[in-house]
């Protein structure tokens, strides 16, 4: 079987990172898979990653789009026809709609579309369209793959989100280093705000590590870069007057993977309070594969990394107090802690992994093109 996903934006973030996940994911299981992508950063962040990539497409946002739009359904169609594809991968709307008009009547590769973010966000009669146009759906939870199928989807499916668990993985010494000391209690994710204003967790951490008992021992560490760290440092020591020797908030360089993977296996506890751009975390992924247990918030995209109680725990949203009385008693349970970080390994390893993934989807592939 012949994959290809079309992708497109500026870098590797966001859904676009989800698809170059997904070409990994499938080569990792032995199938061929390319990426079909502007010729912009995102392509060389492709091809730096060993990527089969194929360009020649225009795309673009908006009105560029539509000025675009001929060209990139010829180019689309000659490099479905040049790689003999058989399954067409999108992830956006748009990018449907293009693949759509390039399949048109002639071409039989089968349409697959993951959505990144809640179908209920879009109009009724555009959803409708979109999960009818489809040949099957791909979703990042559960309550979405209902969502598509009540709104005419041929077939819609949960499939859980891949990390690559040969880099992140438990580092001996960080590990023993955090069990014979401080318990380590991490929040993951970039400083940077929403187009609805808001972050990407941090103020829900701030508000657990304000809540938890002092006559405890533990740290609270917000991890990520961008252009709130100066924000965040002066709403916890200033505003909250939070102990600098109790919450940390460590500004992180682009830095390799290995490098990043070390850093969260010397966590204890980590925090998933939002899901990310491309609708999960997979930042909560990766620590589970670096042994670390989890407490996510109970919402769509995330509660399925709780699948497993024995690793990581759903907490409900907007209730610091609630999250503080969960860790508290993890705190004074080094044991039950320690298990829930071999569990934690365990679960990316047979839920998480790339070949794990790329399987899932080559199942999901097969199944939509027997119907």
């Amino acid at each position: 079987m012949k994959i290809l996903h079309l992708v497109t934006g500026r870098g590797p973030t966001g859904p676009a990172a989800a698809a170059m996940s997904d070409v990994k994911a499938l080569l990792a299981a032995g199938h061929s898979a390319y990426i079909a992508v502007k010729e912009n950063a995102l392509m060389q962040a492709c091809a730096s990653e060993g990527l089969p990539c194929v360009g020649g497409l225009k795309l673009g946002r908006g009105a560029f789009r539509l000025i675009h739009l001929p060209h990139d359904v010829r180019r689309l169609r000659e490099i479905i026809r040049e790689l003999s594809i058989d399954v067409l991968h999108v992830h956006r709307s748009d990018d449907q709609l293009l693949a759509a008009l390039s399949l048109g009547r002639s071409l039989t590769a089968t349409l697959v579309r993951t959505w990144h973010r809640d179908p209920n966000g879009v109009p009724r009669l555009l959803l409708g369209k979109l999960a009818r146009q489809a040949d099957g759906c791909v979703c990042v939870s559960r309550q979405h793959a209902t969502a598509l199928l009540a709104n005419g989807a041929k077939a819609a499916e949960f499939l859980d989100v891949a990390v690559d668990t040969t880099v992140f993985c438990p580092s001996q010494m960080e590990q023993t280093s955090a069990a014979a000391s401080t318990t380590m209690i991490g929040q993951v994710g970039r400083w940077k705000r929403g187009r609805d204003g808001a972050d990407r967790g941090q103020q829900a951490a701030l508000d657990v590590f304000d809540s938890l008992s002092t006559k405890l021992s533990w740290k609270g560490i917000l991890i990520g870069r961008g252009e709130m760290g100066a924000a965040l440092r002066h709403e916890a020591f200033t505003e909250r007057g939070l102990s600098p020797q109790r919450i940390e908030i460590l500004d992180v360089p682009k830095q390799s993977p290995a490098d990043f993977a070390r850093l969260l296996s010397s966590l204890s506890l980590g925090l998933v309070f939002n899901a990310g751009s491309d609708g999960t975390s997979r930042a909560g992924a990766e620590l589970l594969s670096c042994g670390v247990p989890l407490l996510v918030a109970d919402l769509p995209g995330l509660r399925e990394l709780a699948d497993d109680n024995s690793c990581a725990l759903r907490q409900l949203p907007n209730d610091p107090q609630g999250w503080a009385r969960t860790i508290e008693q993890l705190l004074t349970d080094n044991e039950r802690l320690q298990q829930m970080r071999v569990a934690a390994r365990q679960r990316a390893e047979k839920t998480h992994a790339m070949n794990v993934r790329g399987a899932a989807l080559a199942e999901f592939y097969k199944a939509i093109r027997m119907k």
